[in-house]
């Protein structure tokens, strides 16, 4: 019988072989990105192109309702959507649809997808509404809140990637994997193939950067600092609060995010827990 640390070696190595073109996103979403990169899409493409997944396109209705209108007129239309929100936004919800429609017909891949879910849409949000209350010499920054929004979204991409080359893995009967292990792989290699993934299907350099950054002891070192702050605030934010820890002014774990609070200007850690609380 081999001991754990050697297997755990080898489904690395059977992962870290793994195709990096199992894409991790809806094709749209992607294609969706680049258009709206180049600076010169017509909204009639934009519709045309979200419209070839009817799913997608409901979902994301739905989302630009829940997250963008609260109290306003309904978005009933894509066109209306992308009127009314922006190119960017648009963007955001093609990616958190992407996201939220992930699953698989294994149980334990399924509810990893589904915990992924939640933990980068509550980052995603929480950071986002964070940076746009970051004050320096007492006047708001001109900080994108959408650019960190799909960071936020983004920096587990790696993650998503390894999940779904276990599902296909194990679809093939070429991976037998426990859960505990599942989750340390995960931990272990996420920063290292969400690097691989997003460089390979040219993700934007800022979020490239900013992934690079989030578990690095020298993150404080470039233009993307706030945003790598609230997305490092609100990951650990929210895993303590997954876990039932209290972090408070005395705790172990406030010393652990007392950086990006300063760099943040928060002066009240339960400020930022009781938001992420609501949106769970």
């Amino acid at each position: 019988m081999k001991n754990s640390a050697s297997a755990k070696h080898e489904v690395i190595q059977l992962l870290l072989s793994q195709p990096v073109d199992i894409p991790v996103f809806h094709e749209v979403a992607m294609r969706l990105q680049r258009m709206m990169n180049n600076h010169s899409y017509k909204i009639e493409d934009a519709i045309t192109l979200v419209h070839e997944d009817t799913a997608l396109s409901s979902e994301m209705l739905r989302y630009a309702n829940n997250t963008y209108v609260s109290g306003k007129t309904p978005i009933t239309t894509i066109k209306n959507a992308i009127v009314r929100l922006g190119s960017q936004q648009i963007v955001n919800l093609a990616f958190t649809a992407s996201m939220a429609t992930c699953k698989s017909d294994n149980p334990a891949i399924n509810t990893y997808f589904k915990k992924l879910w939640i933990h980068c849409h509550t980052v995603a949000i929480t950071s986002a509404w964070l940076v746009v209350q970051v004050k320096q010499g007492g006047e708001l920054l001109d900080i994108n809140a959408d650019e960190v929004y799909l960071a936020g979204l983004f920096h587990e991409i790696g993650k998503l990637y390894l999940l779904k080359s276990m599902d296909n893995l194990i679809k093939s009967d070429l991976l037998h994997i426990d859960m505990d292990l599942i989750y340390e792989i995960l931990g272990e290699l996420n920063i290292q193939q969400g690097i691989k993934v997003m460089q390979y299907w040219n993700i934007p350099e800022i979020y490239l950067k900013t992934l690079e950054l989030l578990d690095a002891d020298n993150w404080k070192c470039s233009k993307n600092d706030y945003m790598v702050a609230a997305l490092r605030l609100s990951c650990k934010l929210h895993d303590y609060i997954e876990q039932g820890i209290d972090v408070t002014e005395t705790s172990q774990e406030f010393n652990l995010v007392k950086d990006e609070l300063i760099q943040l200007d928060v002066d009240d850690v339960a400020y930022v827990t009781d938001f992420i609380k609501a949106i769970l």
